[in-house]
């Protein structure tokens, strides 16, 4: 049996400012459809109900139900002539919608986008799908661009959007705006897009108003087309970025990039293990055993004895990619390009390598085959900066160091409600476990104590 996350949809007519229900036992309800755990649910609820209605809509938010009400995707419908009757549905007002399935919150929410509220998020509002085509339009100088109605919307709800619209001939574009704790984004974005145009897809135009910005299509996912080829030319274009952002890290900090330097995590290895030995006794299955008071200790100052290894071999800190995975690494047959950077931050370059190899291992084993390939280019890389013997040491000592960096983040959660996550908590133990290991690892012993 396929897990999946059932879903209520309030289809919004936008002509007449109505919502779709149908009557079931003598009242009036909400449709429903299940779509698959684990994937983007908002492309997957348009694609579902192009195919099962066989029309064209917009997700403007998804309340997240609780522990009565499941999830509920607000939709525009954009099909004008949609006979929802024939499909057994009425166009209701929202106080028509029965208790049972619909919260009074989520009927507030619904009727404040009906009515254009002034409370209604940037995203979440009727025919904002209109501007940013006319906008797109507007911004491309050279061409007349012409949509031909392909929309494949990835993000939605509030603040936030990530959407492709095809043209008729030409690129496609990419829309994408983001809010909190996602808004620094924008400002990263715009700032890699000035200094290394290169490495990211072109940049169309971007709207301070909205913290969003449109770029030109830039290939494929080497998720999608993975093969060596493509990796390795992902591998030189992040050698090359990272290079070249050596002399612009405080530019790219004062654009909201984090500093993840070795320094600093070396400066909160206690909160991060004393958070770690907090996690460790909330533990309650018995799959794997939690590590002891002592291992902790001993991590802690293996940790910190790493850092400062690292430290002496004086690489430069240069841009990472915390968030870095097949996904985010694009290849239109030439060239490769990085997006989502959310997660920029400035510190040692093999940080990022290192995440990159992790993703790999886990993408099946003719891709961890290539690993050794896709290292000794990326050595081969730094060799007009570093010596063979400083990446060496380094390569040893970077297993360990990245998925501290990567538990340690941007520091915050560590004072939010996030450190009580029972989620979080087991994602934590699990990455100790990992540093537990790499610890032990005799390349890593061995460039600890020379």
């Amino acid at each position: 049996m396929i897990d999946q996350t059932d879903f209520r949809l309030a289809f919004i007519l936008p002509q007449f400012r109505r919502i779709l229900a149908s009557v079931a036992s003598g009242i009036t309800v909400l449709p429903s459809v299940g779509i698959p755990r684990w994937q983007r649910p908002v492309e997957q609820l348009n694609r579902l109900i192009q195919s099962t209605w066989s029309i064209q809509t917009i997700v403007l938010d998804v309340l997240p139900g609780g522990s009565v009400f499941r999830p509920c995707a607000v939709i525009e419908v954009l099909t004008p002539n949609w006979r929802y009757a024939d499909q057994g549905f009425g166009a209701v007002h929202p106080d028509d919608i029965d208790a049972t399935s619909l919260s009074d919150e989520e009927r507030m929410h619904i009727m404040n986008i009906l009515d254009g509220g002034k409370t209604a998020l940037l995203f979440s509002r009727l025919g904002w799908i209109d501007e940013v085509q006319q906008w797109i339009q507007a911004s491309v100088p050279d061409r007349v661009v012409r949509f031909n109605g392909d929309v494949r919307q990835l993000q939605a709800g509030g603040n936030f959007a990530l959407i492709r619209f095809g043209t008729r001939e030409g690129c496609c574009y990419w829309f994408k705006a983001t809010g909190f704790p996602n808004a620094h984004e924008f400002s990263i974005t715009r700032t890699l897009a000035q200094y290394f145009p290169h490495f990211l897809p072109p940049l169309v135009a971007a709207r301070e108003d909205w913290n969003a910005w449109v770029m030109e299509d830039a290939g494929s996912a080497i998720r999608e087309c993975m093969n060596l080829r493509a990796l390795l030319r992902a591998v030189d274009a992040l050698s090359a970025l990272q290079k070249q952002s050596v002399l612009h890290t405080k530019v790219l900090l004062n654009a909201g990039c984090t500093d993840q330097s070795f320094v600093v995590l070396q400066s909160n290895l206690e909160e991060l293990i004393d958070y770690i030995e907090e996690a460790m006794e909330e533990q309650l299955s018995a799959k794997a055993p939690p590590l002891d008071k002592t291992q902790l200790r001993d991590l802690r100052t293996t940790l910190n004895d790493a850092c400062l290894r690292m430290l002496d071999l004086e690489i430069p800190d240069t841009l990472i990619h915390i968030d870095i995975n097949p996904g985010n690494v694009l290849f239109d047959g030439t060239r490769s390009v990085f997006i989502d950077w959310a997660e920029g931050a400035i510190g040692n370059p093999l940080v990022t390598f290192e995440h990159l190899a992790a993703h790999l291992t886990r993408e099946g084993e003719h891709a961890k085959a290539w690993l050794p390939i896709l290292r000794a280019q990326y050595r081969k890389k730094w060799l007009d900066l570093l010596s063979g013997p400083q990446i060496d040491r380094a390569f040893a000592l970077a297993p360990l160091l990245a998925v501290a960096t990567y538990l340690y983040g941007r520091g915050d959660w560590l004072r939010s409600p996030q450190r009580h996550d029972r989620g979080f908590q087991a994602h934590a133990r699990s990455l100790a476990r990992h540093m537990n290991r790499a610890a032990r690892a005799p390349e890593f012993m061995e460039a600890l104590c020379r």
